[in-house]
């Protein structure tokens, strides 16, 4: 897992952030690239880092991986839990960017 301060991102960089996606967030370049980040704490200081998730083409595929990421950082002990999951995080989402 690649680590980064917070404050390492571009003052360049747009960053679009919302309760609804914590604990993650999105930025996007100049050039029009999307780059997904988990805001994540370590050790016994809680020290802030930033976490690399990934690099996805477009706005909506960088919301989709946020809704799979927060999708998957739970368990589940049976299919309907794991859909209807799915269904509450992604309404969720709908709600907001259509």
């Amino acid at each position: 897992m690649s680590l980064r301060r917070p404050d390492s991102i571009s003052a360049t960089e747009t960053k679009i952030a919302d309760p609804i996606l914590e604990p993650y967030f999105v930025t996007k370049n100049s050039a029009g690239g999307f780059v997904v980040y988990e805001n994540v704490e370590k050790g016994a200081n809680k020290t802030k880092y930033i976490r690399t998730v990934c690099y996805p083409s477009t706005f909506g595929r960088a919301i989709k991986v946020i809704a799979e990421e927060k999708l998957n950082s739970d368990s589940y002990k049976s299919l309907e839990k794991y859909i209807n999951s799915w269904e509450k995080i992604t309404s969720k989402f709908e709600r907001i960017v259509g």
